[in-house]
């Protein structure tokens, strides 16, 4: 392949992975953005290999219909949460890279128990069950505070809290193998911990689910 041809099948490709990012409403297409995360990795992947703009190319596609692929698994699974959680207080956010499914405390657990409220465990059922139809993704639980007490107090609250739902998760069927747990304290906030709101968004536990192929 020329340059001259090189240059139009990369202006296409560009122009097509732009239109594959993007709904005719503008928001954005995460399977879309899936594909194009895979067809550049496919095309690094296949120059490292094949050390020429033949491989480049059966790489890129090779990864973004991979991409493609698992971005439209979030996609589902995302419509799939949102629908299962409905009106429980959970949010969920897809990044395009992973689905982060938010639970606040004040659904979640009492002012400074690492109990979870009964009346909260059949959301982490579903969570559970969504998680065993859609088994290709690890699970990254992980509790977090806001800044009233010492931080060694916090560490050990967000550590327990972020455990508790992972034992439910397992509970209604997640394999243990897929959870990684962790305790952030109040190292990462979402809101300003000066007011009382801000505080109480930063009080969660997000359940991290990323593709692994």
């Amino acid at each position: 392949m020329n340059y001259h041809a090189r240059m139009l099948a990369t202006g296409a490709l560009s122009v097509a992975t732009l239109m594959g990012c993007t709904n005719m409403d503008g928001t954005a297409n995460q399977p879309g953005t899936g594909a194009v995360i895979g067809g550049l990795t496919g095309a690094a992947a296949g120059q490292i290999i094949g050390g020429n703009t033949g491989a480049t190319v059966i790489g890129g596609a090779l990864g973004a219909a991979l991409g493609g692929v698992i971005g439209t698994q979030m996609a589902a699974q995302e419509r799939e949460l949102r629908q299962s959680l409905a009106g429980t207080g959970a949010s969920i956010t897809n990044t395009g890279s992973d689905l982060r499914v938010v639970l606040p405390e004040a659904v979640t657990f009492r002012t400074g128990s690492s109990v979870v409220e009964s009346g909260f465990q059949p959301a982490l059922a579903q969570v559970s069950q969504s998680l065993s139809r859609h088994p290709n993704s690890s699970v990254r639980v992980v509790g977090h505070t806001d800044t009233v007490g010492s931080a060694a107090l916090n560490n050990q609250l967000s550590q327990d809290r972020a455990l508790a739902v992972a034992r439910v998760l397992i509970r209604n069927g997640t394999n243990a193998n897929r959870i990684v747990v962790s305790g952030r304290g109040f190292y990462e906030p979402i809101a300003s911990n000066n007011t009382v709101e801000g505080r109480a968004e930063n009080r969660r536990v997000e359940i991290v689910i990323t593709p692994t192929g």
